[in-house]
């Protein structure tokens, strides 16, 4: 196991994370300096893929504005949603590979991180075979991403080991899905929901992780009908 080259504090003051970070020009720099324009976008948190559309000035995310047309999340966000524009200027953010040293961390250019990179990978895969090495994907890949991924593991590294986030939080949910209704995904659109006589929620807390249903089980239970 990797043991740290320096002090815990020194990596938290210089890596983050700073929860109480400000944006350039403070919080009210976005109502003086108005956007020169938006850009319909969608967020990248999770798989539900909210619309938002982002405010671009100079071409920096400076804010951002609801998409009320949007038919998903007709221009409401959860918390990370409202906040998903400031990542790209936060001091936390990696612009340069690091590489590890006895004496810690250093900044590296992209040939020389991307060069022992690639030598390790061979290295590893010369001595313990092609499927030594896996491939892990995320959540918010879009789908060209994960081709491209795919394509990358069987192809230049020419191993069979190859996953992705939603295996791991969707693999009971969609052994359920094809016991209840014979297909590993929903076979019904969100809309269907307010529409529900009953609705079931089970071990989920909809309030907590997952607002854009629990905003229609609400609205649901105010019109009489049952949920529980």
């Amino acid at each position: 196991m990797a043991e740290l080259t320096v002090s815990l504090e020194s990596l938290l003051e210089r890596f983050g994370p700073h929860p109480a970070y400000t944006p350039p020009g403070g919080w009210q720099d976005e109502s003086r300096n108005p956007a020169e324009r938006l850009v319909k976008t969608h967020c990248c948190f999770c798989g539900q893929q909210c619309g938002i559309q982002l405010k671009v000035r100079g071409n920096q995310v400076i804010g951002f504005e609801p998409w009320e047309e949007f038919p998903f999340n007709h221009g409401m966000l959860c918390p990370k949603g409202v906040k998903r524009y400031m990542q790209g200027g936060h001091p936390d953010r990696l612009l340069d590979p690091l590489m590890r040293t006895p004496q810690g961390f250093r900044v590296s250019s992209w040939d020389e991180a991307l060069d022992f990179t690639a030598r390790r990978l061979r290295e590893i895969q010369e001595k313990y075979g092609k499927d030594s090495v896996a491939i892990y994907g995320g959540a918010s890949l879009i789908s060209e991403k994960s081709y491209l991924l795919g394509k990358f593991a069987r192809v230049a590294l020419g191993t069979r080991h190859i996953d992705y986030n939603g295996r791991l939080c969707m693999v009971s949910a969609a052994a359920a899905y094809k016991l209840a209704f014979g297909v590993d995904r929903s076979p019904f659109p969100w809309s269907d929901i307010p529409k529900a006589q009953v609705v079931l929620v089970a071990g989920a807390n909809v309030a907590e992780r997952l607002w854009n249903l629990h905003i229609p089980t609400r609205r649901h239970r105010a019109r009489g009908r049952r949920g529980r």
